[in-house]
């Protein structure tokens, strides 16, 4: 028996084997086969030949995994299925209308409707958002942010009309509210109209935050003669009133003195004097400054009486003073020191 090239490498018996040499030839040719088909052996119903490794012919018997899927329906936001052959599945964009896949961002800026923050990005934004100012320190038109330490911020309260902000250190912000210095002063009337005088004491309340007051008496006359109009702070009959400046008296004759005053402290600061007669008047004006402190307050006035009725004197005065009280003023008030009042005007203004 030769060795023929064969498929499988079998020695195969030729035409010009002798008889005798047949069944030696016929043994090693089905030993070969045999050899080569023995994986085709054993197996169980429903598994299929598979190769075992790369050799010719080396096969084992596997279980079929084919499955019993026989659809794919894809709903939103999942595209593609089908019933046969090679089934494609996706997923489509999201949009603000549409679910779907979207795109992760870092950004804290991005205005993009088909995009998803980040835990990233959150982040950056709550971090924007803590480090921001929160609108709820302030509650009334006017106020202010100030720092009160590194990273610490505080309500600054809206001042009183006409005051400036001012630089103080030994504020919490570092800045108070105080009145403007320089420029003319700008004065409102406190009491509206002004108020008629009548009874013995004329009070005007209802003054706060005005560190300058002027106050104006008009023809103020008393059922009395030779009087006296007298002021006073928040009712402080105390000795809390000095007064210095000059006097000048004078007669119907027109002669005339002159000296300077000093009362020295008293219960009150006078505003001029009357003439002898009970229908003398009284009119004169009064700065004060310092009136929204707890330190002495300045005074300065000018006032004269005249000769109404046939009296025989008058008064002018030019005075000045301090009020030593240490509260702030809160009121003032004109007081008759002979009888009642029975005419005359007070106007109060501050600023």
């Amino acid at each position: 028996m030769t060795n023929p090239t064969s498929n499988f490498g079998w020695q195969m018996p030729t035409s010009t084997d002798l008889v005798t040499d047949l069944p030696a030839d016929f043994e090693v040719f089905g030993q070969a086969v045999d050899t080569s088909l023995a994986d085709l052996k054993g197996g169980t119903t429903g598994q299929i030949l598979a190769k075992a490794s790369n050799t010719n012919m080396d096969f084992t018997w596997v279980t079929n995994d084919v499955g019993d899927i026989t659809e794919v329906t894809a709903t939103s936001p999942l595209t593609g299925g089908g019933t046969s052959g090679a089934i494609t599945v996706g997923i489509q964009d999201a949009t603000t209308s549409v679910k779907g896949a979207v795109q992760l961002t870092d950004s804290t800026s991005s205005t993009s409707t088909t995009t998803a923050a980040t835990p990233n990005s959150v982040k950056s934004a709550y971090d924007l958002a803590n480090a921001a100012v929160a609108k709820s320190i302030v509650d009334a038109k006017g106020d202010l942010i100030a720092a009160t330490a590194a990273d610490t911020v505080s309500r600054l309260a809206v001042g009183a009309n006409g005051t400036v902000l001012t630089a103080d250190s030994a504020e919490a912000t570092g800045m108070k509210w105080a009145a403007a210095g320089g420029g003319a002063t700008s004065y409102s009337l406190i009491n509206t109209g002004g108020t008629s005088l009548t009874g013995t004491t004329v009070t005007i309340s209802g003054i706060s935050g005005k560190n300058s007051l002027m106050i104006i008496v008009q023809n103020a006359s008393s059922t009395n003669a030779s009087i006296q109009p007298v002021i006073r702070f928040n009712s402080d009959s105390g000795s809390n009133y000095s007064s210095y400046g000059f006097q000048t008296y004078g007669r119907s004759t027109y002669s005339k003195d002159q000296w300077a005053m000093n009362s020295g402290t008293g219960t009150s600061f006078g505003l001029g004097v009357s003439g002898n007669n009970a229908a003398a008047l009284v009119s004169g004006y009064m700065f004060v400054d310092g009136a929204n402190s707890t330190g002495p307050k300045v005074l300065q006035s000018i006032s004269s009486g005249d000769q109404g009725g046939g009296s025989s004197d008058n008064y002018a005065i030019l005075a000045g003073g301090i009020y030593s009280g240490t509260s702030t003023i809160s009121s003032v008030s004109l007081v008759c020191n002979s009888g009642n009042w029975d005419a005359g005007t007070i106007f109060v203004y501050g600023a």
